[in-house]
């Protein structure tokens, strides 16, 4: 009898184990909400527009537009443990500060933030615009820190081009690239970047003359995917994807992803979460004008694949285990 108690006892301590565990990895979906406002540790409005992500020391960054004063945006810089409490780290590029342009005759559209692994350099390429969008140029910014103080290191036209609506990208490998839509909207431009992330060294022409935007690329495998927008304005229109085993060259042709209006989003993103059991990527975009621009939302829909395709469906709430990299849809 004694024995058979033991056993029972094993058996217990065993079952509570488990539960516990099932416990903890329940403790560990994170909820994503879409079409809400996102409000900060303060309680304001989290302002970043037309940004990206950056994952650096245990915590998420977000970049993006100050759009609460709609025009001649600040750039912010808010940060997470797990996309649900944000903190303001702060106006990492300023009005009239940072840049003596800037909020005068130039505005930014469009920040993006990367890591430079070999200077240990934080570094945003952004759109460098004027109100009527005749400058066309983009400019980089650098800091020690991740919050700042950012300085200006360069701006114009990267290897002589008009360059408007942009993004980044760093490959596997570390080589960034910028990449915009170029020459009168007409073209995507991408830039292969120098060690430095300071400035454009060489330029590839991809998708002449289809008027592509808002270009957000991930490498997955032997792959690169690339979603882009038409040139629409503020308005949504049916996002497109292509897909490579190059990344300037051998583009397929463009076939549509989502719904005709891409879920009333543009791509802004592209984020990559690596966990302990997969990795997940998730399609992050901006709701324009939903219902003014100080207002628009920022909307994340998981990434997912069927037949070797890239499949994005629309989920007013999803969840995510950040620390496994798995996701849950309903």
């Amino acid at each position: 009898m004694r024995h058979h108690g033991k056993q029972i006892v094993i058996t217990a301590v065993l079952l509570f184990a488990a539960s516990m565990a099932m416990q903890g990895q329940e403790e560990n979906w994170t909820t994503i909400r879409n079409g809400i406002e996102w409000t900060d540790t303060e309680g304001y409005i989290v302002q970043a527009h037309g940004g990206n992500f950056l994952e650096h020391g245990g915590r998420w960054y977000l970049i993006g537009e100050d759009r609460s004063r709609s025009w001649n945006p600040d750039v912010n810089l808010y940060s997470t443990a797990d996309f649900q409490t944000w903190k303001f780290e702060g106006k990492i590029i300023k009005n009239h500060v940072t840049h003596e342009e800037l909020g005068r005759s130039r505005m930014i559209e469009r920040p993006k933030l990367m890591y430079n692994e070999k200077t240990g350099k934080f570094v945003v390429w952004c759109h460098w615009e004027a109100r009527n969008y005749s400058a066309s140029e983009a400019a980089v910014f650098e800091s020690d820190s991740v919050a700042g103080p950012y300085e200006c290191v360069w701006a114009g036209r990267p290897c002589e081009t008009k360059s408007r609506d942009c993004n980044i990208f760093v490959d596997n490998d570390g080589q960034a690239y910028f990449i915009s839509t170029t020459d009168e909207n007409t073209n995507l431009g991408l830039f292969r970047l120098s060690d430095d992330y300071h400035s454009a060294i060489s330029k590839t022409l991809l998708f002449e003359g289809q008027r592509r935007e808002a270009p957000a690329i991930v490498h997955i495998g032997d792959t690169y995917y690339m979603i882009s927008s038409a040139c629409t304005g503020w308005d949504p229109n049916q996002a497109k994807i292509a897909t490579s085993a190059s990344i300037d060259t051998g583009w397929s042709a463009l076939e549509n992803i989502g719904d005709r209006i891409a879920f009333d989003t543009q791509a802004s993103s592209i984020l990559t979460i690596k966990g302990t059991e997969a990795t997940a990527y998730i399609y992050v975009g901006d709701r324009w004008m939903d219902p003014d621009l100080p207002r628009s939302k920022i909307i994340m829909l998981p990434i997912s694949f069927e037949d070797g395709k890239m499949v994005l469906r629309y989920y007013d709430s999803w969840q995510i285990d950040l620390k496994r990299g798995l996701v849950r849809t309903p």
